[in-house]
């Protein structure tokens, strides 16, 4: 299973919410077989994210190295534009094209506009918790 790790998500690995230790069971309990994957955008919005929260960066280097990230290439730019939903924000319809392209599934998501442009495409998406 290829499962693709949003940055709504990944957040709470980095800051203790609610759905926080629900997420980290599920993403533990993948069998060896499993990937995560998210794309390299994941980096930054995780790190400006410890920024703003005093985090020290070695955690957000903990997290991402569960995580293989992936390029955006110059069509997936121009495919993230395309995408439907007329709420979905600029970088969580790059993450949803980058799903898309590697065929993963799920999208872990927190997003409320993410997981509705998901369904739209016929992606399955899942908030642990």
């Amino acid at each position: 299973m290829i499962l693709y790790l949003d940055a709504s998500a990944a957040a709470k690995l980095l800051v203790e919410e609610p759905e926080s230790p629900a997420l980290a069971a599920h993403l533990d309990a993948l069998d060896d077989d499993s990937t995560i994957v998210s794309s390299a955008l994941l980096e930054t919005e995780l790190r400006r994210l410890a920024v703003r929260e005093q985090l020290g960066q070695s955690v957000v280097t903990g997290v991402l190295a569960r995580v293989d990230l992936v390029e955006p290439s110059r069509s997936m730019f121009y495919e993230a534009g395309l995408l439907p939903g007329r709420t979905l924000r600029t970088l969580d319809a790059l993450h949803l094209v980058t799903a898309l392209r590697l065929n993963a599934e799920p999208l872990v998501a927190y997003d409320a506009r993410l997981l509705t442009a998901a369904g739209e495409v016929g992606l399955g998406a899942i908030s642990p918790g």
